[in-house]
């Protein structure tokens, strides 16, 4: 990466990991039987699966309130610092993520927590830093949710805070805009040197910003068209740059194999039209604000439906050989890594790795994991 940043880990040229579940129903807002559980053996298996299939990244959701409707999606969900404690211990090889969101986690806190599970997994721990956008979880907290610039200023306080306790060796005091710290000092410190990887989600403009200033990961929505998804990942590795940083583009999707397109496709319609929670989705999308800024009631309908059928991920819905084919050309863009989700977990791991995985090989994006 950069003198200032972890080093990229050598293997394969297209990361994969795994995204949501460390909730229910995981990144589909959908009522078909066999979704996704806050069950706890289950959630391990998940990790283990992924952790056989060598992937690099497990990523949890941080969600403290859900988004309403009969099954209020999101709503039963793992704390993620004590689940990735808990994953880690479980899994030999990816990082392991906790999402944190600056405005309710104090930096003492998870530099702490974060450290501690550094050591638990042997160096693998890593976070993902959210400036926060859910109204009724920061109104829970007791908090307002500040304007949009203003919440990645705190991110940027809290980063520069969780970084200090994570490699300075004497107590600092500190006097900013969102944190007062007297004698800061937090130890063990980190296994990983000089600090374990940071990843933010990043789309606006303030937002990029931070991200390529003080993110190891970017986590970006890959746009649809092609030419534009190209400019969009060189845009970030550019502005990282500019801060001579050398940066990682992670993106995120929802894999639905089947025999035929048309079946995979059914099968969308299927969990994510017929038994989607769609009062859930009309929920999260207003309060997001992303249907104000839509240009068309068709436009606005699309993206809530993408959201239902896989927190509007892209989608890789289709055989096996148009999903290796659709990586190819995410890595071929620039991507460096994809988070993946599925409907139906446990049969989609599966599938993914008796018939995707090998096509992926085959195109020199991955190795065998043993």
């Amino acid at each position: 990466m950069n003198a200032s940043s972890p080093e990229r880990r050598a293997g394969n040229r297209l990361q994969l990991g795994t995204f949501g579940t460390n909730l229910a129903p995981g990144i589909t807002f959908t009522r078909i039987p066999g979704a996704l559980t806050t069950d706890w053996p289950r959630v391990r298996e998940l990790a283990r699966h992924a952790d056989r299939m060598g992937f690099e990244a497990i990523v949890p959701i941080a969600r403290w309130k859900g988004y309403g409707g009969p099954t209020d999606p999101h709503g039963s969900s793992f704390d993620t610092l004590a689940w990735a404690a808990a994953i880690g211990e479980a899994t030999e090889r990816p990082r392991v993520f906790s999402t944190c969101h600056a405005p309710a986690i104090h930096p003492i806190v998870a530099a702490k927590q974060i450290a501690t599970i550094d050591h638990v997994t042997g160096g693998r721990a890593a976070v993902n830093v959210v400036a926060g956008w859910y109204r009724p979880e920061l109104e829970m907290f007791g908090r307002k949710l500040d304007e949009h610039d203003r919440r990645y200023d705190l991110a940027e306080e809290w980063t520069e805070i969780l970084l200090r306790l994570w490699t300075e060796e004497e107590e600092f005091d500190h006097e900013g805009e969102f944190f007062r710290i007297e004698r800061g000092y937090s130890a063990p410190k980190p296994l990983q040197r000089p600090h374990p990887p940071i990843m933010n989600a990043a789309v606006s403009g303030r937002g990029m910003e931070y991200a390529a200033r003080m993110s190891d990961l970017v986590f970006v929505k890959l746009d649809d068209i092609p030419e534009r998804a190209v400019e969009q990942v060189a845009r970030v590795k550019d502005l990282a740059r500019g801060h001579g940083r050398e940066i990682e583009v992670w993106t995120f999707a929802y894999v639905v194999c089947a025999d035929t397109e048309e079946e995979a496709r059914d099968f969308v319609h299927h969990y994510s039209v017929v038994h989607g929670e769609h009062d859930a989705s009309h929920t999260a999308l207003k309060v997001m604000g992303v249907e104000a800024r839509m240009r068309s009631d068709a436009e606005s309908e699309a993206f809530r439906l993408s959201w239902v059928a896989g927190n509007g991920g892209h989608p890789l819905v289709g055989t096996a050989s148009q999903i290796a084919e659709r990586l190819d050309r995410m890595s071929a863009i620039g991507i460096d890594g994809c988070l993946l989700g599925w409907p139906l977990w446990e049969p989609g791991m599966e599938r993914f790795e008796a018939e995707v995985l090998p096509l992926l090989e085959a195109r020199g994006l991955r190795t065998p994991a043993r």
